[in-house]
C-alpha cells in the first residue's frame, strides 16, 4: 500500500494523488491486478493519515497559486481521480466528505456516454474470463501460452507497456483480436464494480456536491498521437458533452495515460485555445512553487 504521507512536501512544494476508482472489495483474481481500484478501507486509512499530516486544497487553490508563483502550504496536497468510474460516486465521495477533504474527477465523455471501456479494461476482462490460452502478439515472433494468473499477469504487463508507446497501432483492432484469440464475446461495456461509469446525471450530482469536474478527452487516446483535426475534435467534443449533457464548464483537463510522450506543446497550445487552464500529468513526482500548471507531476496511488 502507498504511504501517501512520505510524498508530501513541508518546504512549499505541492503533491497531486492520483487515483481510478475505490470499491468495497476484490472480487477477481487477475482483474485490478495493478490496484487501480482501492479497497475502501485501504482509501480511507491512506486518507486520514494524509490528512492529519497534511492540507487538502481544490485543483482550484492550485491553479491560483500556481498562478501567484507563492509557496504552498507546508504539507499541501490534493486528490484527483481519471476516467470518471461510479464508485468514485458511490464509494469514495462519502469518505471524501467525511474527512473533509475536496477531490476533482477527470471524464472520459464516451465513456460516461455509453458507459464505456477502456482498452485495457476490456483485455483484462477477457483474460479473467478464460482458464488458459495462447495469444500471438503482433510485436511477437512466437506465440505467448498462459494457464495460471502469474503468467496472466505478465501478458497483461507486456501489452500495457507496448500498447502505451505504439502510436500506429490500431488500438481497438488489436483488443478485437484478442477476444478472437480468447474465443470471447467482445465486450465494450460492464456493470462490472470495475468498470461502471458515472451517468451524465451523476457527474451533475458529484459538481453540485461541490467537487470539480475536468476533461479526459473523448476516447482516452493518446493526445500526442493524434493528428491536429483529431486532436481538436478529442477536446471539442469532450467539453461540449460536459456542457451540454451535465451543464459544467471547466478549466480542468488531464491527459490520457498522461506519460511524458503522451503530450505536447502542440497539445498543450490546442487546451490553451479552448479555454483550459490546468492539466495535470500521469509523471511521478511533487511540484515546486510556480510549476506549470500544464506539467504538474502526480503520484499514482496503488
Amino acid at each position: 500500500m502507498n504511504d501517501l504521507k512520505a510524498r508530501l512536501t513541508q518546504d512549499g512544494g505541492l503533491t497531486i494523488y492520483l487515483f481510478h476508482g475505490v470499491i468495497e472489495r476484490q472480487r477477481h483474481v487477475v482483474r485490478n491486478y495493478t490496484r487501480k481500484h482501492l479497497p475502501a478501507a485501504d482509501f480511507r486509512s491512506m486518507l486520514e493519515e494524509v490528512g492529519r499530516a497534511g492540507r487538502a486544497m481544490s485543483m482550484d487553490d492550485v491553479v491560483r497559486i500556481c498562478r501567484s508563483g507563492e509557496p504552498f502550504p507546508r504539507g499541501a496536497f490534493a486528490v484527483t481521480f481519471d476516467d470518471g468510474f461510479e464508485n468514485n460516486l458511490t464509494v469514495a465521495r462519502p469518505i471524501l466528505n467525511e474527512l473533509g477533504i475536496p477531490a476533482t474527477v477527470y471524464v472520459t465523455s464516451r465513456f460516461i456516454d455509453e458507459n464505456g471501456m477502456s482498452w485495457i479494461d476490456r483485455i483484462e476482462y477477457a483474460m479473467e474470463a478464460v482458464r488458459s490460452g495462447v495469444l500471438q502478439l503482433p510485436w511477437a515472433g512466437e506465440p505467448t501460452s498462459f494457464a495460471s494468473a502469474e503468467e496472466k499477469i505478465a501478458i497483461l504487463g507486456n501489452i500495457r507497456a507496448r500498447v502505451k508507446s505504439a502510436p500506429d497501432l490500431d488500438v481497438d483492432a488489436f483488443v478485437s483480436d484478442i477476444f478472437r484469440q480468447l474465443d470471447q464475446e467482445e465486450v465494450r461495456s460492464s456493470g462490472d464494480q470495475l468498470d461502471q461509469k458515472m451517468t451524465w446525471r451523476q457527474v451533475r450530482e458529484w459538481s453540485a456536491d461541490g467537487f470539480l469536474i475536468g476533461g479526459h478527452s473523448h476516447t482516452h487516446a493518446i493526445m500526442s498521437f493524434l493528428s491536429p483535426a483529431n486532436l481538436g475534435h478529442e477536446i471539442d467534443l469532450s467539453l461540449t458533452m460536459l456542457r451540454e449533457k451535465s451543464g459544467i464548464v471547466t478549466p480542468h483537463y488531464s491527459y490520457p495515460e498522461g506519460l511524458a510522450h503522451c503530450y505536447s506543446e502542440d497539445v498543450i497550445r490546442a487546451l490553451m485555445a479552448r479555454g483550459i487552464t490546468c492539466c495535470p500529468t500521469a509523471i511521478d513526482g511533487v511540484n515546486r512553487p510556480g510549476a506549470d500548471p500544464f506539467h504538474l507531476r502526480r503520484v499514482m496511488v496503488s
